[in-house]
């Protein structure tokens, strides 16, 4: 009864020690929302100047009754004189028809291909920036071409065509066009993507940014498997991408009357623009759908099992890249806090892709462990799996330049995971929990146990770890954890087993020589470790960060920013200031820091001054004009 009582009042305390925040997912939405998807005119009416064109050629009664005869009238006016202005009405009366039919999807269809065909006839034939920089057309063939394109994603991936060849539809217009292979331009092979979905389908919710941008093409979200690519490299279950689809149109070299149509799959994380015609059009980019829509499923384990029960939730712990490898970007590794995992960093991964310096020069992988484990282990798990990747690097023949520049960012216990990445514990660590004479000591143990201590308490620092940020980090522990809810927080964790077996064993052998008291007797989870008296938090808190690595701290403050001291809530600023710290910023926030607008600001400015200093990379800067330029007449 006493344990079915601590379970049921547990999660509720556990989550104010851990923080926990809204969860980031997506709402679906219907057909008449998604035309608002990037536009808040294009389908929803005929533009000014198309009824002006309809209405000087007294077409505007066949728009209302004679679809089909409108478009061929149209036709022949372009043709007689091929006029921008013409190809713009042909477009967008196409689009606005298409939207009208949309209730019966085979006649809609040939509408919305047209509306496709000429659009892109327009950008890549009739398009001219030289001249006309400020031409509103060009805008609106941009708009109702991607509303047409993700109207023809959706109809063939209704129908199971989008991944197929060889397949005709004809336009409203007559043209028969005909869909050869797609080309993917991924980071990833075809089979390894599960589907793609339009992000105009669904709606984020909980975000407090939206990294979007105008462009030419329709976003998708790339939902993939989990699995491994040649780098062993590991997504987590549910893992999408972003990209940006387009259809191009070309004369068919055999038939000069027939049209083929590619659909062409852009990995929108590395290209963001495209050539139509002569000139290159940035692409529609949206990074914040392909997030929220990951984040919107169910983890396979809650937060509170994910801590309780580590042995069961092996398959969320380890490395986890959130996009695939590129050697050319500098990884930064995300390290989670108490009872959290990767999706906590889901707020500030969103506004940080929206930095092109930060996409081109930065790749984001998450480390996720339990924390029931006790914080060395946990450290230990880190420091092993950073050090595994490199070496997979190395084998692969691929450059480790970027990979050796390497940003930790751990919020709260991943903090102290992290700090031990630039360190040398030394005899320091050792020295603390076992004695003086800890190699007398050690000799006592059998080899396996030998290994189990060194490898946890003996480390030396990763050398390709070159700036850390902790984000409302306890180095100093917090009093929460030493309250009646944590102390029996702690007492339900299940350790794994090879720890168990080994720390208890290691624990027992000692306790035989007389080298531990009574009260010491049991292996510490990570929430004793973030207890202020718990003696491997004070010896860690001694150990100094090896030189010339820059830290900096991100603290909160639940009354006030910019004042140093008070608390976030559960972490006082006395426990989460650094002496040495590069930076130093306290914003107005709870626990959940990593989530602050702010702080997410700070997190980018910190990752340009990281670009800075490498004298390599080459950061794009707008130089403004001298104050003469700009006064007008």
């Amino acid at each position: 009864m006493k344990r079915t009582f601590a379970i049921l009042l547990l999660p509720a305390m556990l989550l104010l020690l851990a923080g926990c925040s809204s969860e980031i997912s997506v709402r679906r939405v219907d057909r008449s929302e998604r035309l608002n998807y990037g536009s808040v005119d294009a389908g929803r009416g005929l533009m000014r100047e198309t009824g002006n064109l309809l209405a000087n050629h007294l077409l505007m009664d066949l728009y209302e009754d004679d679809p089909e005869e409108l478009i061929r009238r149209l036709q022949t006016m372009f043709r007689s004189e091929p006029r921008p202005e013409s190809l713009s009405a042909m477009a967008d009366v196409s689009l606005n028809l298409g939207v009208r039919f949309a209730s019966h999807p085979n006649r809609a269809i040939g509408y919305f291909l047209s509306a496709a065909l000429y659009s892109y006839g327009y950008l890549l034939a009739l398009d001219d920036p030289g001249r006309h920089p400020y031409s509103a057309d060009r805008v609106q063939m941009i708009r109702i071409y991607n509303m047409a394109i993700s109207e023809i994603f959706d109809y063939l991936r209704s129908r199971d065509l989008a991944r197929h060849e060889g397949y005709a539809i004809t336009a409203a217009g007559g043209e028969r066009v005909t869909f050869t292979a797609p080309r993917y331009d991924l980071p990833l092979a075809p089979e390894c993507y599960l589907d793609f979905q339009l992000c105009a389908n669904y709606e984020p919710e909980n975000l407090t940014h939206t990294s979007r941008r105008f462009g030419i093409g329709a976003p998708l979200i790339c939902q993939l498997a989990p699995f491994h690519d040649e780098l062993k490299a590991k997504f987590a279950k549910g893992q999408t991408l972003p990209a940006t689809l387009l259809i191009r149109f070309g004369r068919s070299a055999a038939e000069d009357h027939r049209i083929n149509a590619r659909l062409v799959f852009l990995n929108s994380r590395d290209v963001e623009e495209a050539r139509i015609g002569k000139y290159m059009v940035p692409l529609e980019l949206d990074f914040s759908t392909p997030l929220a829509f990951m984040a919107r499923q169910p983890l396979p384990f809650g937060y509170l099992g994910y801590m309780l029960h580590p042995d069961r939730s092996t398959e969320m712990q380890g490395l986890y890249m959130i996009e695939p490898y590129n050697e050319g970007r500098i990884p930064v590794v995300l390290v989670h806090g108490l009872m959290s995992n990767t999706r906590t960093w889901a707020q500030m991964l969103n506004t940080l892709q929206n930095d092109p310096d930060l996409r081109k020069y930065y790749q984001f992988w998450g480390f996720s462990y339990s924390s029931g484990n006790p914080i060395l282990y946990s450290a230990k798990l880190l420091r092993e799996a950073l050090e595994a990747e490199r070496r997979k690097i190395v084998e692969a023949g691929k450059s480790t330049a970027m990979f050796d520049r390497m940003v930790l960012i751990g919020h709260s216990m991943g903090g102290l995971l992290s700090k031990t990445a630039i360190m040398d514990s030394q005899e320091k660590l050792i020295e603390p929990l076992f004695g003086v004479a800890y190699n007398a000591t050690l000799e006592t143990l059998k080899p396996e146990q030998r290994q189990f201590v060194e490898e946890m308490l003996d480390f030396e620092h990763l050398p390709f770890v070159k700036r850390v940020v902790f984000i409302a980090v306890p180095h100093r522990g917090s009093t929460m954890a030493q309250n009646l809810i944590a102390r029996l927080g702690s007492s339900l964790i299940e350790l794994p087993r090879n720890l168990v077996q080994n720390g208890r064993g290691i624990i027992g052998d000692l306790m035989e020589q007389g080298w531990f008291f009574p009260d010491d007797s049991k292996l510490r989870t990570g929430i004793d470790n973030l207890d202020p008296d718990d003696r491997t938090l004070q010896a860690l808190d001694q150990i100094p960060f090896i030189p010339d690595v820059p830290y900096h701290s991100i603290i909160g403050n639940r009354r006030q920013a910019g004042i140093p001291g008070g608390s976030d809530g559960i972490v006082p600023y006395a426990s989460s200031h650094l002496d040495g710290a590069r930076s130093e910023l306290v914003v107005k926030s709870g626990h959940s820091a990593q989530q602050n607008p702010l702080a997410i600001q700070e997190i980018r400015r910190i990752l340009l001054e990281h670009l800075e200093s490498y004298p390599d990379i080459k950061l794009e800067r707008p130089e403004l004009p001298d104050a003469e330029a700009v006064d007008g007449p």
